[in-house]
């Protein structure tokens, strides 16, 4: 038996090499959750075998995945799941159903069978929330039209995922002479709707009560929560479930509850802990491969990027949500889910699948995670230079303009800013129209009746067509952080092209940025830190005095005559 000291030796060498590789995946930008993986596999049985006693580091690993799907469940809003709307549900039943398919094709033809085959189907239909969150939040995509659209699906894949967890244990079927595998399963199903109709009568009974009475001691509340996220994987182990699908019931049940939060960040530091272990234990899972498994690896990781586009694209052009939202999105999704390793490993405790397939899946993870960072990053030029060969947004420009007079004064670009500029507009009877390819913004702008073309301001035929060219005032009002496969600069030339004589009016977002704005040609540039200081020194002034008084209540009914005016919130 090793000695508890030799115990910490390793855990603490498996967090030093989780941080080293965390300072070179760092320099390299690509996602934390490889680092901890090739940490994995340096100081494992494929690399340097430092890590001998593997199984005390996966004992804890488990313990943290439970952990990990236990804050999942209490991010994870109910409200949002069933406000995410029809759209959003048939395109994930689309990709996630399509992904498996081709993957489960793509399994049989490399010489899978059974159970194997389908869990690799399962796998590689599911995206990850935590690569993909990371990587929109850092380009500020996530209130785009294709990052709410991602988020909708990342959201109901997360729902899929629950459910085939549920089932999962039953997978294999039943004992010879035993009931059927459709039995099984069906029992099993039972057995999850009731634990989970126990759970709920429990929060709303029970825990409410238990919870208001440690409110005011953190330590208790923190203790009460991780009791119940342990007591419920339990009762799901016991009824031959999934404990991680118990550890992620029991988070989705605190989920509504007003200390949900605060559970959430006392848990955070202890759940970083155990994931790493959990990250670097998978890594040690990771065989040396063959030339067979490269191969396999190869073929599921294309695969899996081909499924997003041939299932999401489709299913958004056909929704109405455009070419561009559609290509943006299964872009983003184009990679191996954490969930698939948790279906993997669930799948070896159950001895459906062997390590092999659990090697496997976290290869094609690797591969698909450090392709998806780049595809990322590049998915608005991809989708820039797809959209002007595919001459979409040209033949709906010319549908939209058709036998119609062109306006006066154009918004290129409709966020924030000229949300708020639109209603003046109307207001004083001004004669503009706007272009944007967010199919969302069009729609909300045709109910109200404002004209609007569809299409994509850094491609110049849009613009042509958009019919900017005869327009006397033309506004590009988004800032260059908020712009995506193209900036200020880049419009500017565009629109000083094809309308020389126009006042072209352009957003910088520094004072160098306007100086160069301006040597180019613009007729104004607004620099919204400048006009921003300008009113706060008004309201300085006014500090102390009546006068403030008036400002606030005069910004407090425009604000409330403007709520429902606004295209972009």
């Amino acid at each position: 038996m090793e000695s508890p000291h030799h115990i910490l030796d390793q855990i603490g060498l498996c967090l030093l090499s989780a941080t080293i590789m965390g300072y070179l995946a760092k320099l390299a930008k690509q996602p934390l959750v490889l680092a901890s993986v090739a940490a994995g596999v340096i100081i494992g049985p494929v690399g340097l075998k430092l890590i001998k006693d593997r199984e005390v580091i996966e004992s804890l690993a488990e313990l943290g995945l439970q952990l990990l799907l236990f804050i999942v469940g209490l991010e994870l809003d109910v409200r949002k799941l069933a406000a995410a709307g029809k759209t959003a549900v048939i395109a994930t039943i689309v990709q996630v159903g399509g992904g498996a398919a081709l993957a489960w094709l793509a399994a049989r033809a490399l010489g899978f069978e059974g159970l194997p085959a389908i869990y690799i189907a399962a796998a590689m239909a599911f995206s990850s929330t935590m690569i993909v969150i990371k990587a929109l939040s850092d380009r500020a995509e996530l209130d785009t039209a294709a990052g709410r659209l991602t988020l909708a699906i990342l959201l109901l894949q997360d729902a899929f995922a629950i459910v085939f967890l549920a089932v999962q244990p039953s997978l294999g079927g039943g004992v010879e002479g035993g009931p059927s595998p459709l039995v099984v399963i069906g029992l099993s199903a039972v057995k999850g709707i009731g634990l989970v109709a126990a759970c709920l009568a429990m929060t709303k009974w029970v825990l409410p009560h238990l919870f208001r009475f440690v409110a005011t001691s953190p330590e208790l509340m923190l203790g009460s929560a991780v009791s119940w996220c342990v007591l419920v994987s339990i009762l799901f182990t016991k009824f031959e479930l999934s404990s991680a699908m118990g550890a992620l019931i029991a988070g989705v049940s605190l989920s509504s509850f007003p200390y949900a939060l605060e559970i959430e960040s006392k848990m955070a530091p202890l759940r970083d802990f155990f994931v790493t272990l959990f990250l670097v234990s998978l890594g040690m899972l990771i065989v040396v491969p063959t030339w067979e498994m490269v191969l396999h690896t190869a073929v599921l990781s294309v695969v899996v990027i081909v499924s997003r586009l041939v299932t999401i694209i489709p299913a958004a052009r056909k929704l109405g949500l455009g070419l561009r939202t559609g290509l943006l999105s299964s872009l983003h999704l184009a990679q191996v889910s954490e969930f698939a390793l948790v279906i993997v490993l669930v799948g070896v405790a159950a001895k459906h699948i062997d390590n092999n397939i659990v090697a496997l899946v976290i290869l094609c993870l690797v591969v698909t995670s450090t392709i998806s960072t780049y595809l990322i990053n590049l998915s608005q030029r991809i989708a820039t230079f797809v959209m002007k060969r595919a001459g979409g947004e040209r033949m709906e420009a010319e549908k939209t303009l058709t036998q119609i007079a062109p306006p006066s004064t154009v918004l290129v670009g409709c966020f924030r800013v000229a949300s708020t500029v639109m209603h003046d507009l109307v207001a004083q009877g001004k004669d503009f129209a706007v272009v944007d390819f967010n199919p969302a913004v069009l729609q909300q702008l045709r109910k109200k009746g404002i004209r609007s073309i569809y299409g994509d301001i850094s491609n110049l035929a849009t613009l042509e067509h958009a019919g900017v060219e005869h327009a006397k005032v033309i506004v590009s009002s988004i800032s260059d952080d908020w712009l995506r496969g193209t900036d200020n600069l880049k419009v500017l030339k565009a629109l000083r092209k094809l309308s020389p004589h126009a006042a072209i009016i352009v957003t910088a977002d520094s004072m160098t940025r306007a100086q160069a704005l301006y040597k180019e040609g613009a007729d104004y540039v607004l620099l919204p830190r400048a006009l921003t200081a300008n009113k706060l020194l008004e309201v300085i002034d006014k500090a102390g005095s009546d006068a403030l008084s008036e400002l606030r209540a005069e910004d407090v009914r425009a604000f409330e005559a403007r709520a429902a005016q606004e295209v972009v919130p």
